[in-house]
């Protein structure tokens, strides 16, 4: 769902197909990032690669900006069969296959490395659940660390107390989490968080240090916790009734160029992340280190019980478990 935080609020531009002769094989293709970004200048580089390396029998027609809806729009296209592929975020991919927000939990990841350990670990095991609901995963892509952005400093779990928080409508996870943290959530659609900043209906929100920056959140806050409250992840999916009509030679290309292009994606836009806290600090915004290991322990704390609130309605045990083993925290 942060997809959206990120982009949400930026200009949808048009986007048209690539030029040159039109693929036996076209796959229309979704996403709400706008023209311009990282992602769609990535998505244009398959696009040109598929096209190369097939000898122009494959190809995308991408759909920037959101043109073909939100995730949950492009979603209903994808099974009727007017979009094929997509990038989707948990917003979108939850609807799908549920259990695949246990990736979203909070305070559950310590560092890149671990995100990327548990994607390698688990890629198989969930590209199997996707295709047993009529789609491919082709490859997981970075949304990024999410932190929370609040007009008071936020050093340990007691000083939530009394601020007025935004939740994500709709959202279990961000509701939960609130909730076991202290404090009830006041939920909103993403819309809204501008005008309810500005009315002092809420004081604290949550976004990837990108999403706030194009959300101009950051200029209604004065504080950004360092520590993250989430790793958001995004995925990139393809109805199994195109890709399964696509030739041997060709899936695998697009698989591997896919994979291949997202793990570059996520490169690009962790330098990105870096660069949009160090604007966000010259804006004038406080950023609260990351705490000592023993004051993280409460925040951490947050996760176990978020974690156990949710096994069994979201996702089952043994996959809980299965990613602290990959974690090398069992039992946490």
């Amino acid at each position: 769902m942060f997809l959206l935080i990120l982009v949400g609020c930026l200009i949808a531009i048009p986007s048209t197909a690539s030029a040159g002769k039109k693929p036996q094989y076209l796959i229309k293709f979704a996403t709400v990032a706008p023209e311009g970004s990282a992602w769609v200048k990535q998505i244009r580089s398959v696009d040109k690669t598929l096209r190369k390396e097939s000898g122009g029998r494959l190809g995308l027609r991408i759909y920037a900006g959101g043109i073909a809806g939100d995730e949950l729009d492009v979603l209903k296209k994808m099974r009727v069969g007017q979009i094929q592929c997509a990038a989707f975020s948990g917003v979108g991919f939850g609807k799908i296959l549920p259990m695949v927000r246990v990736l979203d939990l909070p305070y559950l990841f310590r560092n890149d490395e671990e995100v990327d350990r548990v994607h390698q670990a688990l890629f198989s095991f969930f590209a199997e659940k996707f295709q047993e609901k009529g789609f491919r995963l082709l490859a997981w892509t970075e949304v990024g660390n999410v932190n929370i952005f609040s007009k008071k400093a936020i050093h340990t779990l007691n000083d939530l107390a009394g601020l007025k928080v935004w939740a994500w409508a709709g959202d279990p996870i961000a509701k939960e989490t609130f909730i076991t943290m202290g404090v009830n959530p006041i939920p909103l659609p993403v819309t809204d968080v501008n005008t309810a900043l500005n009315t002092g209906m809420i004081d604290t929100v949550y976004a990837p240090p990108l999403g706030a920056l194009a959300l101009q959140w950051h200029t209604k806050t004065s504080f950004m916790m360092a520590l993250p409250l989430v790793h958001s992840t995004g995925a990139i999916l393809i109805s199994d009734r195109t890709y399964q009509k696509l030739p041997p030679d060709l899936a695998a290309l697009l698989q591997k160029t896919m994979e291949s292009a997202m793990a570059d994606l996520t490169k690009t836009l962790r330098l990105q992340r870096e660069e949009a806290i160090s604007v966000i600090q010259d804006s004038g915004i406080t950023v609260i280190p990351v705490p000592s290991t023993e004051a993280c322990k409460p925040f951490y704390s947050t996760h176990e019980k978020v974690a156990r609130k949710l096994t069994g309605s979201i996702y089952p045990e043994e996959l809980l478990l299965r990613v602290y083993q990959i974690l090398n925290r069992p039992g946490s």
